[in-house]
């Protein structure tokens, strides 16, 4: 027997399974910042930040998704 209880169990992997979720999230905004940086021009339609040789059209930019 390990000493803990089933309670005692569930608390440690919830507060683990929570602290991967936060560093996963805090990877994928410093990713996103990193991408929100190269980025040149928004699409017109839905404001998506894209680097401008990403847009359909330099007048009229669209990104792939709202094209």
């Amino acid at each position: 027997m390990s000493g803990f209880t089933d309670e005692e169990r569930a608390a440690e992997m919830k507060r683990r399974d929570d602290a991967i979720k936060l560093e996963e999230e805090a990877r994928t905004a410093a990713k996103r910042d990193a991408e929100l940086q190269q980025a040149d021009t928004r699409c017109l339609h839905c404001g998506n930040p894209m680097r401008s040789w990403e847009a359909t059209d330099p007048e009229n930019p669209l990104c792939d998704i709202c094209l």
